[in-house]
């Protein structure tokens, strides 16, 4: 409950996430180029660091059918969040898009490896064999 007079302080987002929001908003509205515009921004402020601006890049590289490009982003989403079994498998993903099939089979395996619980990767780890 807010009391009359009292200030509403909205906390200050780390310059990493600031634009996150505006990334995901863009992105789900379909409205590729200025989700792109707004990405170059964000990772010039963040020097390449914000791992949502560089994922969402590769997801519309890919279906700007750049695969290879996607795949090279995705690596960079799991260097900068190796705990990430989210990142491996859309690594893994690009890869089988590539016609990398082995190399997705053993990415989808690391992925599974970090999320015991994840049963996609797992399932279609099995379903490339």
């Amino acid at each position: 409950m807010l009391w009359p007079g009292s200030l509403l302080i909205t906390p200050e987002l780390p310059i990493l996430e600031r634009k996150n929001w505006l990334i995901y908003l863009l992105y789900v509205r379909r409205d590729y180029d200025e989700c792109k515009a707004v990405i170059k921004e964000q990772l010039q402020e963040s020097h390449g660091l914000c791992e949502y601006a560089v994922y969402v890049q590769a997801l519309i590289f890919r279906l700007e059918g750049k695969i290879q490009e996607s795949l090279e982003l995705f690596q960079t989403c799991s260097i900068l969040n190796p705990r990430s079994a989210d990142n491996l498998k859309q690594v893994a993903r690009s890869l089988f898009l590539l016609g990398k099939h082995k190399a997705a089979i053993e990415v989808y395996n690391e992925a599974a490896k970090l999320d015991e619980k994840d049963w996609v990767s797992v399932s279609v780890s099995c379903s490339l064999l």
